[in-house]
C-alpha cells in the first residue's frame, strides 16, 4: 500500500500526516475525529484541547471494543450453528436411516 501525505484540520489544528492508504480516506478519518472532538467539547465543560482529545479517543475506543465484542458474538453463534450441522451430519452417517437430532 502506498504512503500518502495529507494536510488535515482537526479541532482547529492543521496537521500534516503521512499514512498508508489514499488521501481521501485520511481526510475522511480526520473529518470524523474533528466531528467527534467537537461533540465532546460541546458536552464538556473543559476547554483543554488535550482533555477533549483524550475523552474523544476513549469514546472511539469504547465503540471499537463494543464492535469487536459484537463481532465475536456473531462469529460464535455462526460457529455453533456449523458445529450442530456437522454433528447432525456425522450422526446420520453413523446411523443411516435414523433421523438426526433436531436443532
Amino acid at each position: 500500500m502506498a504512503t500518502v501525505r495529507a494536510t488535515v484540520e482537526i479541532f482547529g489544528q492543521r496537521l500534516g500526516l503521512r499514512a498508508d492508504g489514499d488521501e481521501a480516506r485520511v481526510e475522511e478519518i480526520a473529518r470524523f475525529v474533528d466531528f467527534r472532538m467537537r461533540e465532546v467539547a460541546d458536552r464538556s465543560s473543559s476547554v483543554d484541547t488535550v482533555k477533549i482529545a483524550v475523552l474523544t479517543a476513549l469514546n472511539i475506543a469504547d465503540e471499537l471494543f463494543q464492535e469487536r465484542e459484537s463481532d465475536q458474538d456473531t462469529r460464535q453463534k455462526r460457529l455453533e450453528k456449523q458445529a450442530k450441522r456437522l454433528v447432525t451430519t456425522i450422526e446420520e452417517a453413523i446411523n443411516p436411516g435414523k433421523p438426526g437430532k433436531e436443532s
